[in-house]
């Protein structure tokens, strides 16, 4: 089987404003500022191995015509989320709580082991923080 051999897996998500979400993921999950560009909008974050983007909502791709990506308009109903794997997920639900993150659920403690939560970014992306059983 032929596959392509991919150095760092990444995503990149619409924001409103690229200067609030950057400190946002900085702040309160431990990623660093990659590279930032002015013109248009758009910031290259680095945590874990991963490449979070993120990119102003009216950005015009030149290069990918008749696409276009926008933040979640309704935090209910997401295509997707981000998944942040902690140590303790009551310690991040504390300390996330207590930095004012809107959380969008409590810590679930299910029968299997392990925890998760879920909290909302500034765009109301979902975010599932989980520790593994």
């Amino acid at each position: 089987m032929n596959s392509v051999a991919v150095r760092r897996a990444g995503i990149i998500l619409s924001v409103e404003d690229v200067n609030v979400s950057s400190d946002f993921y900085v702040e309160h999950f431990g990623f660093s500022v990659e590279q930032k560009y002015d013109e248009p909008p758009y910031v290259i974050l680095e945590g874990f191995g991963t490449r979070l983007s993120l990119s102003w909502h009216g950005n015009a791709a030149d290069d990918l015509q008749g696409y276009s990506q926008s933040p979640p308009v309704d935090p209910h109903n997401q295509a997707t989320m981000l998944v942040f794997e902690v140590a303790n997920c009551d310690e991040a639900a504390a300390t996330l709580t207590e930095a004012g993150v809107e959380m969008a659920s409590a810590v679930f403690r299910p029968p299997w082991g392990g925890g998760r939560f879920f909290a909302l970014d500034p765009d109301g992306y979902l975010i599932e923080v989980e520790e593994l059983a």
